[in-house]
């Protein structure tokens, strides 16, 4: 295992400062109050990010035999065989979806949470400057700025708006509703475990934590470069010993930002015992060829760290996790392994959650770049735009699909050319998360500027 000097450890403590708190964001969170709703039962929610654009067509697919026919034709070399399909029940409480359709036969755990009503499927959301149909794009209704580039469309999610007037991701923007600047939770309320690619929890009223291992030794924290033993000396002391002078510093700037790295500084010794006595979980896997961090791995350190949630200074009774899912840029390959292993990823997560009798308290969900084209490129597929997400959970009102699944067929009405328009907004999808995390109508038209633009009733997945 790793090891990090304290050195090291400030060295990467200021490389995240720069990219991930702006000084005029410091000065910003000073100002801000709680106002949601942080009582009763802890609650966390954590977000994978499907990086690449994940073909959703091949995970769910229709089984009603015209259906199908018309999604093989259009899929060509790459369709599912129907008889290979999990088929699934749901229950269309909407009315948008009689249609049947069926899972990868390889998503055998999600097709399983799917049965136990703890996963939903959230149709065809994405990306958009306001509602709009695939006629009115044809006709030139504003689309997303870049809107088949990853980094782009990647951070619109993140950014949770597809305007390109906003500089700070959504989880961000939610820690100033949900814990003041100088909070003893708030430094822990967004919680990094990726290695790459989160601007989603940029800003705030508290540069995230990031677990930067995705291992941990019991009954310390040393190893893992956080620690009283971690390092030191004399160079070390007088860095902090400057920071110290200026935390009462006339320069409002100066003192917020002395304020933060003291804190920053102080952190090893405040998470010395955090993981004491922490839980040990199977059926996590490292999967095969994973780039960067394993998707398994890190849903396993996301449940060691709620196996300990209530060692975290000022015990944050909210919490916002973010993991990252390498791989999901088919333009050359099928999606099969992806597939598969987010689903045996999602449902071993699920297990440790349910053994720890969390069930309703934390809620799963993903995001991707985009969806993917509708049609077969000879090899894979090219970026698309409206694609499926899956919230798994307790607290979840599964077995059943949300918002409208397109018609997958040839010149399909729900597509522009071979991209599907999305029929949901990504607003809609994460304010009914957040919403059911505790926050206010008026905190989520904060933390989604463009949020008004869209019916905001909600998308009903989510359990009182």
């Amino acid at each position: 295992m790793k090891k990090y000097s304290r050195r090291l450890f400030l060295q990467q403590s200021i490389t995240a400062a720069a990219s991930f708190s702006p000084l005029l964001g410091i000065l910003d969170a000073l100002g801000q109050v709680e106002a949601a709703e942080i009582n009763g039962r802890y609650k966390a929610i954590v977000c994978v990010l499907l990086e690449g654009g994940a073909d959703v067509f091949n995970m769910i697919a229709p089984t009603n035999q015209s259906t199908y026919n018309d999604y093989r034709q259009v899929r060509g070399n790459i369709a599912l065989p129907r008889n290979s399909l999990l088929g699934f029940a749901h229950a269309n409480n909407n009315g948008n979806n009689p249609l049947a359709y069926g899972m990868r036969n390889n998503m055998t755990r999600m097709h399983q949470l799917f049965a136990a009503n703890k996963l939903a499927i959230i149709a065809n959301v994405g990306t958009l400057v306001e509602a709009v149909t695939a006629e009115d794009v044809l006709n030139g209704a504003p689309v997303p700025f870049e809107l088949f580039a990853h980094n782009t469309q990647r951070a619109q999610w993140m950014f949770g708006n597809a305007t390109g007037t906003v500089k700070e991701g959504w989880a961000g923007r939610a820690s100033h509703a949900f814990y003041a600047s100088g909070h003893p939770a708030a430094a822990y309320f967004n919680v990094n475990i990726a290695d790459s690619n989160n601007i989603l929890q940029m800003g705030g009223s508290a540069e995230a934590i990031h677990f930067s291992e995705a291992e941990i030794s019991p009954n310390t924290m040393k190893t893992f470069g956080f620690g009283p033993m971690s390092g030191g000396g004399d160079l070390g002391s007088v860095y902090q010993a400057l920071y110290e002078a200026k935390q009462n510093d006339t320069s409002r700037l100066m003192s917020a930002l002395a304020n933060k790295r003291i804190a920053e500084l102080n952190r090893p010794i405040e998470l010395a015992n955090l993981f004491d006595n922490v839980e040990n979980f199977n059926g996590f896997n490292s999967g095969v060829h994973e780039v960067g961090k394993s998707l398994g791995k890190q849903l396993e350190l996301v449940a060691q760290i709620l196996s300990v949630k209530d060692n975290f200074p000022g015990q944050p009774n909210r919490q916002i996790f973010f993991v990252n899912h390498h791989g999901w840029d088919t333009h050359d390959s099928d999606n099969e392994h992806q597939a598969g292993y987010l689903s045996d990823s999602l449902g071993a997560f699920q297990d440790a959650i349910d053994s720890m009798g969390l069930t309703s308290q934390i809620t799963t969900f993903t995001i991707s770049d985009f969806g993917r084209s509708l049609t077969s490129n000879g090899n894979g597929t090219d970026h698309g735009w409206g694609s499926h997400a899956f919230v798994m959970g307790g607290a979840v009102d599964g077995g059943d699909i949300y918002g409208s699944m397109p018609e997958l067929r040839k010149d399909s009405p729900d597509a522009w050319f071979d991209r599907m328009v999305p029929t949901t907004s990504m607003e809609q999808y994460l304010a009914s998360i957040v919403r059911w995390f505790g926050a206010t109508e008026g905190e989520l038209r904060s933390i989604f500027p463009n949020y008004s633009l869209f019916d905001s009733n909600g998308l009903g997945f989510m359990k009182a």
